[in-house]
């Protein structure tokens, strides 16, 4: 993997993205302003096209970015194998279904106090260039656990589910989007329910978990002790 010199911006908000420009540059990159395209796959082959790494604001609503969320941009060039940091203002009222939904291929995710300094966007490099070479490490290293329903409701027109994971918090739930869950697995989901997944549970903060493979537990056996 190449080191990362040049940068693409993606914020539709003037003033936000000139910040983080100014930022890359006291950092040693050379950002420039990405433009919107037709669609998020005409833009994410621009953006590998013309840069080494991209940073991308989480909330895209104006002109031909509208129908375009950040966390799905960034997800996208990550999984193309393109470093991507994603910021927002907003992390922890869109993280746990609009972030959290991508955030497996999410390597990094920084609030947007933090994205203005240099240091910290070099070290968001960082971090999502090891992954992409070694995979996920440390409090993104996937561990099998089950996970308890205790809710299952609707916000906005997305349906969620609110669980407690074990081996994290026994005493908070987190709410993850229902269509995490394996499709022939999400009409039988209810409150009480008990799934099994592989999750981050070495994670220190609830918006940095996340769900892979996420599936109705099979029912015990009768003869194994749990009845």
């Amino acid at each position: 993997m190449k080191s990362i010199k040049i940068v693409a911006v993606v914020d539709d908000d003037d003033q936000a993205a000139l910040t983080i420009i100014h930022a890359l540059e006291d950092g040693r990159f050379e950002p420039y302003r990405q433009e919107a395209a037709e669609s998020l796959s005409a833009l994410a082959d621009l953006i590998i096209l013309n840069s080494d790494a991209a940073v991308c604001d989480h909330r895209l609503r104006y002109g031909a970015f509208a129908d375009i969320s950040g966390a799905e941009l960034a997800a996208a060039l990550v999984e193309k194998r393109h470093p991507t940091i994603l910021v927002t203002q907003y992390l922890d009222q869109y993280a746990d279904i609009a972030i959290r939904t991508y955030r497996s291929s999410l390597p990094v995710v920084l609030r947007r106090e933090d994205a203005d300094e240099p240091e910290e966007l070099r070290a968001a490099f960082a971090r999502c260039v090891n992954e992409l070479r070694r995979g996920k490490v440390d409090d993104r290293k996937l561990h099998r656990t089950l996970l308890q329903v205790m809710d299952v409701s609707d916000v906005g027109d997305v349906k969620v589910i609110d669980a407690i994971v074990n081996g994290w918090n026994p005493k908070d739930t987190v709410r993850f989007p229902l269509s995490l869950v394996s499709e022939g697995d999400q009409g039988r989901v209810a409150r009480f329910s008990i799934l099994e997944a592989f999750t981050n549970v070495s994670a220190l903060e609830k918006v940095d978990l996340y769900f892979e493979n996420v599936k109705l537990a099979p029912e015990p056996e009768w003869d194994d002790g749990l009845r």
